[in-house]
C-alpha cells in the first residue's frame, strides 16, 4: 500500500459525493470517485486501489453482487459497503459476501474516518504477517511473531544451530517447543538428515522402550540427524537411565541385540518444571544436567504483545485459504478481545478457536459475536461445579460398605478422568497431576489382572 491509501467512492449522487469528499478533505487519503459499477470497473483496471466505498443502489446494477467481481480478483481491495436502505438482513449479506464493513447513510464524518482508519489498521496487519511469512534464508518461516519475546527465541536458535550442544526447550503447551525444535535442526549441519520426534509421555513404558532403542526405534532413525524427545520428564527411571548413557556415549542395547552406536542430537522439551521435577525425583538429576546444557525458553502468548494480531491474522487467511471462505480481517472489538484475552492454551488455543470460528461461519470479517463466551468476557472458562443430588434417608452402613479398597478408588478415579476426557489418556492424566506412563501401567495390570480372572 502507498503512504496515503487509494480510496474509490462509487456514489451515483453527486451531492453525496460532495459531502463524502469534503469528509475525508484534510485525511490522509487519495479519493476518487465514479458513478457507477461500469465506471468503477474502468478505474479499476487503470489504477490500483485499497479500499472501495460502495453503494448498494447504482443504475446499472445492484452493488452487492459486485461485491462477488471484485473479490474474484487479485489483490482485491477492502470493500466498505453503504446505503439509505438498512436492514439487518442486508448488513449480514453484505458481510457474508465479503464486505469488511457496512455503513448505514446518513452518516457524518467520523463514522466514514473511523471505518477507513479500521480497514487500513486490517490491511496493516495482513501486510505484516506477510512479512513475517516471507522471511526466506532465515530458517524462521514457521514461526509468526516479531515481539521481543521471539527475536530473543530467533536469536537463541541461530546460537543453537551453529553447535551441537544438547537443548533442553521449556514452556507451557501450546508455545510451540516441537516448532523451535525443528528451527535448530533445520538450520544445524544436520538439516540433511532426520529430525525424529517422540512424545515419551504417549505411551505406556514397555512400548516406549522399544520405540526409542528398538530395531527401527527413533535413535537408530535419527542416526546423523536429530532426536527430538517430548516431554521428557514422564519417562520412567528405567528409561531415564538408558537415555543417560545413549546421550553420554552415544550408545544403547535394543533388546536382545548388541551395543549400538549412533551420532545425533539431542533436544529434549517439556512442559513442566524440569528442575522441580528433579527435586520431586521424578528426573535424575544427572540427566537433568546431561540434557540441559543450553535452555531454550519459549514464551506464553501473553508475553507475546502484538504477536496476537499476526497469529489471528495468519490463521484466519490459512483457514480461509483451506475452505474457501471469504474471510479478510477483524472488526475492532473482535480483536481488542483477542489482544486482552490471556490464551492460557497459548498458541494451539488461538489456532483451535479461529479453526472453529472460519468452519462455522463465512463473512467478510470476524465480529466479537463468533467469538467464545468466555473471549468476549475475559474470562478463563471453569468447570461449572453440578449439584449433588440429595441423598435418601437410609440406614447407617456398615464400616465394609463405607470403606473400599484404595486401588478401586483409584481405578475408578482414573476410569471417571478418561471417560471425561472422552478417551484421551494424555489430557486425562495431566487432569489427575501424575505421569501419563503412570496410567498406562495402572491400566494394563487391572487389565492383566481381569484376565487372570
Amino acid at each position: 500500500m502507498r503512504n496515503s491509501p487509494r480510496v474509490l467512492l462509487v456514489e451515483d449522487s453527486q451531492s453525496m459525493t460532495s459531502i463524502y469528499r469534503g469528509y475525508l478533505s484534510n485525511a490522509p487519503y487519495e479519493v476518487s470517485a465514479v458513478a457507477s459499477i461500469g465506471a468503477a470497473r474502468q478505474a479499476l483496471a487503470e489504477m490500483p486501489v485499497d479500499i472501495v466505498l460502495l453503494d448498494v443502489q447504482l443504475p446499472d446494477g445492484n452493488g452487492l453482487d459486485f461485491v462477488d467481481e471484485l473479490l474474484s480478483h487479485e489483490d482485491a481491495p477492502d470493500i466498505v459497503v453503504m446505503t439509505a436502505y438498512a436492514t439487518a438482513d442486508m448488513a449480514v449479506e453484505a458481510v457474508r459476501r465479503g464486505a469488511v464493513d457496512f455503513i448505514t447513510k446518513p452518516f457524518d464524518a467520523t463514522r466514514l474516518l473511523v471505518t477507513l482508519d479500521n480497514t487500513v489498521a486490517q490491511q496493516k496487519l495482513r501486510r505484516d504477517y506477510a512479512r513475517m511469512t516471507r522471511r526466506q534464508g532465515t530458517g524462521f518461516e514457521q514461526f509468526v511473531g516479531d515481539s521481543p519475546a521471539m527475536q530473543s527465541v530467533y536469536q537463541t536458535i541461530e546460537a543453537l544451530a551453529a553447535s551441537d550442544a544438547a537443548v533442553f526447550v521449556v514452556g507451557e503447551s501450546g508455545t510451540g517447543k516441537e516448532l523451535a525444535a525443528r528451527a535448530i535442526h533445520d538450520n544445524s549441519v544436520r538439516a540433511d538428515a532426520g529430525f525424529v520426534v517422540l512424545n515419551c509421555g504417549a505411551m505406556p513404558s514397555d512400548r516406549l522402550d522399544h520405540a526409542l532403542f528398538g530395531s527401527d526405534g527413533a535413535a537408530r532413525s535419527a542416526d546423523g540427524g536429530t532426536l527430538f524427545l517430548d516431554e521428557v520428564c514422564e519417562l520412567e527411571p528405567e528409561l531415564q537411565t538408558k537415555l543417560l548413557r545413549f546421550v553420554q556415549f552415544g550408545t544403547f542395547h535394543g533388546s536382545g541385540s548388541d551395543e549400538t552406536q549412533v551420532d545425533s542430537r539431542i533436544i529434549c522439551a517439556t512442559n513442566r518444571d524440569p528442575l522441580r521435577a528433579v527435586q520431586e525425583g521424578t528426573l535424575r538429576e544427572d540427566l537433568y544436567y546431561r540434557l540441559h546444557v543450553v535452555p531454550l525458553r519459549m514464551p506464553p502468548l501473553r508475553e507475546r504483545g502484538g504477536d496476537v494480531a499476526l497469529l489471528a491474522a495468519h490463521y484466519l487467511a490459512r483457514f480461509a485459504s483451506e475452505t474457501g471462505k471469504r474471510f479478510r480481517g477483524f472488526s475492532e472489538d473482535a480483536m481488542e478481545a483477542l489482544q486482552r484475552y490471556p490464551w492460557p492454551g497459548n498458541v494451539r488455543q488461538l489456532q483451535n478457536v479461529l479453526q472453529e470460528i472460519v468452519v462455522l461461519q463465512d463473512a467478510g470479517q470476524v465480529s466479537e459475536a463468533m467469538l467464545p463466551n468466555y473471549l468476549q468476557t475475559g474470562h478463563i472458562p471453569m468447570e461449572e461445579p453440578t449439584a449433588e443430588p440429595a441423598s435418601p434417608v437410609v440406614a447407617s452402613p456398615t464400616a465394609r460398605e463405607v470403606v473400599e479398597p484404595l486401588w478401586m478408588v483409584e481405578k475408578r478415579a482414573i476410569e471417571d478422568a478418561i471417560a471425561a476426557c472422552d478417551g484421551n489418556v494424555n489430557r486425562a492424566a495431566g487432569l489427575l497431576e501424575v505421569a501419563p506412563s503412570t496410567v498406562y501401567r495402572k491400566l494394563q495390570s487391572w487389565k492383566q489382572s481381569g484376565d487372570e480372572e
